[in-house]
């Protein structure tokens, strides 16, 4: 079997595709906000996008693959029905690990992708008075 040696795209919509599907991620972060990198201008929070990613091709004699590696993030603000932003994120990286870790799935054109996570972090936002920021790490190795 011949596969791609850039299995970016498949990656993130495999990725974007399993965090919708999840019922308890999307009790915390609605299907609608959660994006591949680009997000709409005047984005609602708390939301989650997926950064850009990197690809480390492979080159097998039957084929190819590669390591794709990348993270997600996670962006969560105070208000009126989100009094700790700070829990608030670290229980939405739970799920978002929870959600990838381990995923192995065969795509329609048989490429093969096993997830693994490599970090999970929260920080404060500069940016942001009162604001959250997530990373999940990921490493997705496409065969």
């Amino acid at each position: 079997m011949t596969t791609t040696i850039d299995a970016s795209l498949s990656v993130r919509g495999a990725v974007i595709a399993a965090l919708k599907a999840d019922a308890a991620l999307t009790a915390l972060v609605p299907a609608g906000r959660i994006y591949p990198s680009k997000t709409p201008a005047n984005v609602a929070w708390p939301f989650i996008k997926l950064g850009v990613l990197m690809n480390s091709p492979t080159r097998y004699d039957c084929g190819g693959g590669g390591d794709v590696t990348g993270a997600v993030h996670v962006f969560v603000k105070g208000s009126a029905s989100i009094l700790d932003p700070e829990a608030r994120t670290y229980q939405i990286n739970k799920e978002i690990v929870r959600v990838l870790d381990g995923i192995d799935i065969v795509l329609a054109d048989d490429l093969s992708l096993g997830f693994t996570v490599t970090l999970s972090q929260v920080m404060e936002d500069g940016a942001e008075a009162d604001a959250y920021h997530g990373v999940v790490s990921i490493v997705a190795s496409a065969t």
